[in-house]
């Protein structure tokens, strides 16, 4: 099985070659037709000042035959490139007089010379078998006298030396384009091996989840999305640490709570049954017995209502409700435990839209247990505020009590199953941990919001949204 560096690697070789042989045959074809088109340029840019020098050789009314020709072989060593200038009658100046005119229509076909005579430019490449042995670019041009054609100026350029030096251009192309290549090459490499080494590393570091350390952390050296990747790595990486760190205290806090109530029941029963207790007493330890059996009820309960409501299998029974109402109730159920803190109730509830559409039930479940977990923690004498409101067309209800600021990253993990509120403060003797879980997996199933605030002035809130 090739590894990805390997396939990276020859995907982008290959991009790079493919792209390097459709430059280098682009190239080439341009080139030439570059070059040859310069060749053209330059032929007819020097016929035309060929034209001039006949012209101004007529004015003069001189015209020596003698010293046209010796321009000619002037202009053929500066342009490398034969001339021919042919009259009307078919005779050719160039270092001879040709008067075999059947010789010239073997190579340049009178229709040919019959298109310079009518004034226009011919262009082509190709074989004089009689003179040149070699192809070569051809340019016929007019020499006019008065608007009327006298000669007919053939200018004869190698193509091979012009192919030449298109070869000569193409092979620096060439040389840099292998330069360049190489170079690319080098850093594909280095780029390919980067990344699957970036690659490599967080495979590890999931199997090492997987397996339950999280500990791992990867570099994060990279801008991009890889950077990306391995920066949302580490974020999963430490949330699950986190997590696993809830969990192990939840295990610890539930032990303990199962084991402090088992631990009684047991002692107080093996008791009465020894007769170690008197008679008279028995009722009272019995009590004990019942509400120690009544609290395990509650937690397991608990633990079988958070799992089957994260699993989807919560039922909701949906029927509209008096929302103020529902709060006063649950509250009313608060009142020795409010009355022993001396705890200050603000109730602040909307008079209108105060009808709310949800499972009645579990609506009075979450709302016992913010209440509970405020009441809780709020300080002796402190505040308890109860708030409904009409916004964006639901029913926003607020709890908030005066403890403090809680930190944001307690914030973010506060509705983590295994998260025991403020353990740290040791106010929470008895509760699991399970109690905001169970109101965020409520809210939830009724598809709407709940949220956490907090701040040194206010204190904490805890806001849910009801349809209406």
């Amino acid at each position: 099985m090739k590894s990805l560096f390997s396939k990276l690697l020859v995907i982008y070789i290959s991009i790079i070659l493919v792209g390097f042989i459709l430059i280098a045959f682009g190239m080439s074809e341009t080139v030439e037709n570059y070059f040859i088109e310069k060749k053209e340029e330059t032929l007819i840019k020097q016929a035309k000042k060929i034209e001039r020098e006949y012209k101004k050789a007529y004015k003069t009314g001189v015209i020596d035959t003698d010293r046209i020709n010796f321009e000619m072989e002037a202009l053929n060593r500066y342009l490398n490139a034969k001339i021919w200038l042919i009259n009307r009658d078919g005779e050719i100046y160039v270092n001879s007089r040709i008067e075999d005119i059947s010789i010239l229509d073997e190579n340049l076909k009178y229709r040919e010379i019959n298109k310079v005579f009518n004034g226009e430019i011919l262009k082509r490449q190709g074989y004089f078998n009689k003179f040149f042995d070699e192809p070569v670019l051809t340019i016929g041009y007019p020499i006019k006298l008065n608007n009327e054609v006298v000669f007919a100026l053939f200018m004869h350029s190698s193509i091979p030396e012009i192919n030449q030096t298109v070869s000569d251009i193409l092979m620096i192309i060439i040389i840099a384009l292998l330069i360049s290549t190489l170079i690319a090459v080098i850093l594909v490499f280095l780029m390919s091996k980067n990344i699957t080494n970036q690659i490599k590393d967080l495979n590890e570091g999931v199997k090492l989840i997987s397996q339950g350390n999280f500990e791992k952390r990867l570099k994060v050296n990279r801008k991009d999305e890889l950077g990306e990747l391995a920066k949302g790595f580490n974020d999963m990486a430490k949330d699950l640490n986190k997590l696993e760190e809830l969990r192990r205290k939840f295990i610890s806090n539930l032990s303990h709570d199962l084991r402090s109530p088992l631990t009684s029941i047991n002692g107080y029963v093996n008791a009465i049954l020894d007769g170690t207790i008197d008679d008279d007493k028995q009722d009272k330890y019995l009590i004990i017995v019942r509400d120690e059996s009544k609290r395990l009820t509650n937690l397991t309960n608990d633990i079988l209502d958070l799992s089957k409501m994260q699993s989807g299998e919560l039922d909701l029974k949906k029927e509209r409700f008096n929302i103020n109402e529902v709060l006063i109730n649950e509250l009313d159920k608060f009142e020795d435990r409010i009355y022993d803190k001396d705890i200050n109730i603000i109730v602040n509830f909307m008079k209108e839209k105060t009808k709310a559409l949800g499972d009645i039930n579990h609506i009075k479940r979450a709302i016992y247990n913010l209440l509970d977990n405020a009441i809780k923690f709020v300080d002796c004498k402190g505040d308890i505020e109860i708030k409904t409101e009409y916004k964006n067309k639901k029913i926003n209800v607020s709890i908030r009590n005066t403890f403090g600021e809680i930190p944001k990253k307690e914030l973010k993990h506060i509705f983590n199953r295994f998260n025991k509120l403020d353990v740290s403060r040791g106010k929470d003797k008895h509760g699991s941990g399970l109690g905001l879980a169970i109101v965020k997996e409520i809210i939830k199933a009724h598809d709407e919001d709940i949220k956490v605030t907090s701040n040194k002035n206010l204190g904490v809130i805890f806001t849910f949204t009801l349809e209406t």
